[in-house]
Parts: C-alpha cells; sequence; structure tokens
C-alpha cells in the first residue's frame, strides 16, 4: 500500500512543483557518496526560516559520513526562502508544498521523496539543528549492529537541555505530569528523580518516546508501520510514531553517541497561542487513538492546561485573544488544520 502511495504521490510533478533547472538536479547527492554506504535521507522542514535551514545543510556538509542526501520540504513559506535556498544549495532537493500542511504532513512530502530513491535510512530532521560531524556516521554503526532499532534519536545539547531528553517510562498520569508540564522543570533538576523519566546514560537504551526534533529511522520501517499520521498538525507526532514502531514488535532506542545542537522552536514559537491551541488538539488526538488514560487522568491533564492557558492569557493579548478557540481545541480537540 505503501509503495503505491509513493508511486501516486511522487512520480507527479503536480505534487511537487519545481523549475526546469532544479528538476535536473533534484536528486543528486549533496556530498560524493560510497556506493558501499548505505544511502541516508536528511529531511528538513522549512517555514519562513530559511537562514536556520541553509546552517543546518552547511552542518551536514561538515559531516564525515559521506552518501547523505537532503530534501527540502518547503511548508508554504510566505517569505523568500525557496529562492533563497535554491542559490545557496543549488545541489538540494527543494519540495514546495504552497500551504502548511503541518509538521507531519509536511514531513510526510520528503519521507516519500526519500523512499522513491530508495533511501536505507530517513533521518528527519528541525532545520533549527545542527549536526556534529560524527552523528550520522554513529547512528549508521548502531542501526547496522541492531536491526531491531527502528526509530533512533540523538543526544540533543541545546541552552535548556533537559527539555529534549528521551523518555524511558512508559506514559501514565504521573509521567504526562512530570514530562510534558512545568512541572518537568521541577524533575529535571532533582538527578535522583530525573533518571526516573529520562534516558540518561553514555550508553544506548531502549526508549518509550524521542524528542520529535531528530529522528533517525530504518526507511523500510515506514512500509510496516506507515508515515506520520497526519491527524495532528503541529506536536505528538514523535510520540505517535514511537508507538507505532512498537505495536509492530520493533523499538525505539536513544543513541547518545550521535549528536546535534538544537536552537529550539524556531518556527513553533512564531504561533505564540496557535501552538498552545494545536497543542491540545493534537494531546487529544493523541490520547484519544493510542494512549488511553483514564477519566480523571484526562481531566486532571487538561486542568493542568487550563491553567497554564490561563496564566499566559492573564500576561499576553494574544493568549486572551485566542481563548475561546483553545477552550474548544481542549474540551473537543476541533482541528483548524491549514490556518
Amino acid at each position: 500500500m505503501l509503495k503505491a502511495l509513493i508511486r501516486s504521490q511522487v512520480t507527479t510533478s503536480l505534487v511537487f512543483p519545481r523549475s526546469a533547472d532544479q528538476s535536473r538536479t533534484s536528486i543528486l547527492p549533496t556530498s560524493q557518496s560510497d556506493p558501499y554506504e548505505p544511502s541516508v535521507y536528511v529531511v528538513l522542514l522549512n517555514w519562513n526560516g530559511w537562514q536556520d535551514t541553509l546552517e543546518c545543510v552547511r552542518s551536514l556538509r561538515r559531516g564525515q559520513y559521506r552518501n547523505w542526501h537532503a530534501v527540502i520540504v518547503d511548508n508554504g513559506s510566505n517569505d523568500d526562502s525557496v529562492e533563497r535556498l535554491k542559490q545557496a544549495c543549488p545541489e538540494v532537493s527543494i519540495l514546495e508544498t504552497h500551504k502548511n500542511l503541518g509538521f507531519a504532513a509536511g514531513n510526510n512530502v520528503g519521507i516519500l521523496f526519500a523512499l522513491k530513491n530508495r533511501a536505507d535510512y530517513v533521518f528527519v530532521l528541525n532545520n533549527d539543528t545542527r549536526v556534529l560531524p560524527d552523528a550520522i556516521s554513529n547512528f549508521i554503526e548502531f542501526a547496522e549492529r541492531y536491526p531491531e532499532a527502528a526509530l533512533m534519536g540523538p543526544r540533543i545539547e541545546r541552552r535548556n537541555p533537559q527539555r529534549e531528553w528521551p523518555i524511558r517510562r512508559k506514559l501514565d498520569l504521573l509521567t504526562v505530569l512530570c514530562t510534558f508540564t512545568a512541572l518537568r522543570r521541577v524533575i529535571a533538576r532533582i538527578p535522583g528523580v530525573r533518571g526516573i523519566f529520562y534516558c540518561l546514560r553514555t550508553q544506548p537504551a531502549v526508549a518509550q518516546f524521542l524528542p520529535g526534533s531528530a529522528l533517525f529511522f530504518r526507511a523500510e520501517v515506514f512500509e510496516k508501520v506507515g508515515l506520520f499520521d497526519e491527524g495532528t498538525f503541529l506536536d505528538y507526532e514523535e510520540l505517535i510514531m514511537a508507538e507505532k514502531v512498537r505495536r509492530v514488535g520493533l523499538s525505539a532506542y536513544f543513541v547518545p553517541t550521535a549528536t546535534i545542537w538544537h536552537r529550539g522552536s524556531a518556527s513553533a514559537s512564531k504561533l505564540r497561542a496557535k501552538r498552545y491551541i494545536e497543542n491540545a488538539k493534537s494531546e487529544e488526538y493523541f490520547f484519544s487513538n493510542y494512549v488511553r488514560l483514564s477519566w480523571f487522568g484526562r481531566a486532571i491533564i487538561k486542568l493542568v492546561r487550563f491553567l497554564t492557558y490561563g496564566a499566559r492569557a492573564l500576561l499576553y493579548r494574544n493568549y486572551r485573544e485566542h481563548f475561546g478557540e483553545f477552550m474548544r481545541a481542549l474540551l473537543w480537540g476541533q482541528s483548524i488544520k491549514g490556518s
């Protein structure tokens, strides 16, 4: 089924409009590749952030691994991102969606392109990241040794690193409260407690959930689990993929020898109140379709979300203006996709 989807969605220029010059160079590798190395396609989703995307591509160019190919999906930017990136990265594939499809659907465009071009691995990477030189090499080394590893995540360095540790504990009410609410700031400062919820060691470990800013997939896993679930517009995509991987008997792994640096929420931060609204809808979708909590647990989480948004609404006009929209999303998970 996925193979048919690849043929139907990637072989036509109506899906990925591009210039004649681009079509001649769109599948060229971004570096001198070694045919004996597995092929890695790096999918970068760009939305009005060409500067970050360009810096990410430059970090990839400095890497040790040679057989990698970048594909940039421009997710409906309304600035000059496409022209800027075409000029700076003429060898990189640039696919245009012409509207903001959200995280899941936008990245699916790039994943389908990678699968059509027979990628062995697909690295879905936030555009505001920087990849350390040995990151992809270490991912490949680990993946080739452990075939049960379908989804892998790196060590993520940032100014506030406790926000992007892989979660090692199965989701229940306690885990959600300690890792997905403001309480995580307290948990992160208590070493003995922090290790209960997060993968912190220097050795690879099975993880329940990996941060969505850097997800390294074995390409064949998409045939088994499908692409990103497009039921969400923003947030919870990585949690859904980890659940889908586990359902087919495979595993998600934290690979700390692979390291990236993440600036953090460069695109999502522009959304302000909309980010909280989309998060509430995605959370409702996730708990309705993938991980079930008791009615009491869901009520507690909704109360925490209400208090968090309400505190911001007291301080910021943008949050007050969208309060009704937030309440609809919180209570019923109503979608505003494409807005």
